[in-house]
Order: C-alpha cells, then structure tokens, then sequence
C-alpha cells in the first residue's frame, strides 16, 4: 500500500488562492466623452470601469469621434465599446458604473435634456439577457440608433446579436438611417 501523500497547504506566505467566479457573462458597455481631453477620459473611465466591475478578459474597441445624437453642449464625443467577463448582477454592475461616472464628475439629472459630460457609460448587454426594469433596459434601447455604438461594437464583436430583436450587428448596421460618426480626416483627434 502507498503512504497517502501529505495535503498541500493552500496558504503560503504571500499567496492565496485566486477568488472563484460563478456564472460569468459577457458584458457590454459603450464608454463616451465630450468634455476636456475626451480621448483620455475614454481609456481611463474604461480602465476604472473594469476595476469596479471587476471584468476579466477586458477589450476596449477603437475610439470614433462623433457629432451628438441629441442636443448635447460640449462638441463632438470620443466613443468606444467595452467587453468583458462578469459576475455581478446586472442592477450592481450598472451602480457601480454610475459611481464611476460620478468620480469623473459627471451629474445627472432625471428628466432633465442630455448635457455635455467628461464621463459616459452605458451597459449595452449582459450576457444576451433581455431585461426590462425601471431603472435598466436590455439590450439598450437605443443603441440601434447609434452608429457610434454599433460600429465599434461591429469591430470587437462581430458576431453580435441584437436579444430582443434577433438581428446581427451587419444588418443592425446596415440599417443605420442616421450617421454620427466624423470621418478620420475630418476628426479633431489623432
């Protein structure tokens, strides 16, 4: 017979045993900008939004410059989309995105017109869930409207399907009847 083996310890000094995460999803999150070095504020309010979601597997598509989709002050908008793996739930995650964006010092007001702002983001889809509460919609509903959503979602995603309507990012692209994006030429940003 063979002696059984000695158990490993799980702790040694200076390691622990990595947290275990259960149910992942893909998440979504388009991340905007209008106001100061809207570029920057792009990349690091991604940064600080995967920190607070604690998202692994974290891609941040190419930033597009865009004209507003509303009657927004402040000029044009440094867009982008995020992906990353989650397992928070949908209402914690979209919290803490909030409390991001008020780090960055962006306000909000219910009711009130769309502002100018340092800091935009907005989840765009957890994990193909269609859900439907007061304070949360997904998919968004609006993203289908934005070619400054769906054209950066298109390059990090390009099999995307729309939940609630079953359509593909191609054809949610092709669809597009209004254009926000500033051609690369025409772009204020490098």
């Amino acid at each position: 017979m063979v002696p059984a083996a000695a158990p490993i310890k799980a702790r040694r000094a200076g390691f622990s045993r990595p947290r275990r995460r259960l149910c992942m999803v893909r998440v979504l999150i388009a991340v905007g900008s209008n106001l100061g070095d809207s570029q920057r504020f792009v990349r690091e309010g991604w940064h600080a939004a995967v920190a607070a979601l604690g998202l692994i597997d974290a891609r941040l598509s190419r930033v597009v410059v865009s004209r507003p989709a509303e009657s927004v002050g402040g000029g044009t908008f440094s867009n982008a989309v995020g992906a990353g793996q989650s397992d928070l739930a949908p209402a914690v995650a979209l919290a803490r995105l909030l409390e991001v964006e008020s780090r960055f010092g962006r306000t909000r007001s219910p009711g009130r017109a769309p502002h100018a702002r340092t800091l935009d983001l907005d989840l765009l889809d957890w994990g193909g869930a269609v859900i439907a509460l007061p304070e949360l919609t997904l998919p968004h509903p609006r993203m289908h409207l934005r070619d400054f959503v769906l054209i950066p979602l298109a390059d990090l995603e390009p099999w995307y399907v729309d939940a609630r309507t079953g359509i593909g990012i191609g054809d949610l692209v092709r669809n597009l009847r209004e254009r926000h994006i500033v051609p690369a030429a025409a772009s204020p940003c490098p």
